[in-house]
């Protein structure tokens, strides 16, 4: 694939148009806004830099690399492996609901492996957790793991900025602001080698997600 026809790629499938099922989820935001533990942009932007992106970092992108290596037809032991780590029940869900999601697209749209697998999920074979399914079908569209890794974490970011936003916690250019005062710190983190193993620590978002079924007008699934 060539370079260009690569990024047009990565733009698809991180675009907020393209159907992930990421925008029903809040990454513990609405929790937080809700609290009043996140008020403004500044805390906004520490929640992100702090707990988000290294989440992404130690836990999903170790899991995406892992899957562009493997491809669709080899990443079931990872999926389920993915499964086991991921013990928080509305992470969990989160993450499964946006691998079905982006399967049920990439199955629409012809590409190769995704009806497949979609069938393994839907007959509960295997879990299809978002990380995973990004890093299969990045290399089954031919995507570079550098861009499947970049175009992952802008998508991971930006929902977490437009969940904000229709939560109230900030403006529209308020997020635009934020995304960009973040980018040196995502692009270093890409920078980074992969862990060795899957891991996170990130109390503040991950007590918030299991905290968030307590809200019983919750605009969010998670």
């Amino acid at each position: 694939m060539t370079d260009i026809r690569a990024l047009l790629t990565m733009l698809q499938m991180s675009d907020s148009a393209f159907p992930s099922g990421a925008f029903a989820f809040s990454a513990g935001l609405e929790t937080l806004a809700g609290e009043g533990r996140i008020c403004g942009a500044e805390d906004l932007h520490d929640y992100l830099r702090d707990e988000i992106l290294p989440r992404w970092c130690s836990f999903d992108r170790w899991f995406l690399v892992q899957a562009h290596g493997a491809g669709l037809t080899d990443s079931a032991a990872l999926d389920r492996d993915c499964d086991c780590q991921t013990t928080i029940s509305g992470l969990a869900l989160a993450s499964r609901r946006v691998g079905r999601a982006l399967l049920s697209t990439h199955a629409r749209i012809g590409t190769p492996g995704a009806s497949a697998y979609l069938a393994q999920v839907l007959q509960d074979d295997v879990p299809g957790h978002g990380a995973v399914i990004q890093g299969a079908l990045a290399r089954a569209m031919a995507l570079p793991l550098v861009l499947a890794q970049a175009g992952a974490l802008h998508g991971t970011i930006s929902a977490a900025l437009s969940a904000s936003v229709r939560l109230g916690a900030v403006g529209a250019l308020a997020a635009q602001r934020i995304y960009a005062e973040l980018q040196a710190e995502m692009a270093t983190a890409l920078a980074e080698p992969v862990p060795e193993f899957a891991h996170s620590f990130s109390p503040l978002a991950d007590i918030a997600a299991m905290r968030h079924r307590q809200n019983p007008t919750r605009l969010f699934a998670a």
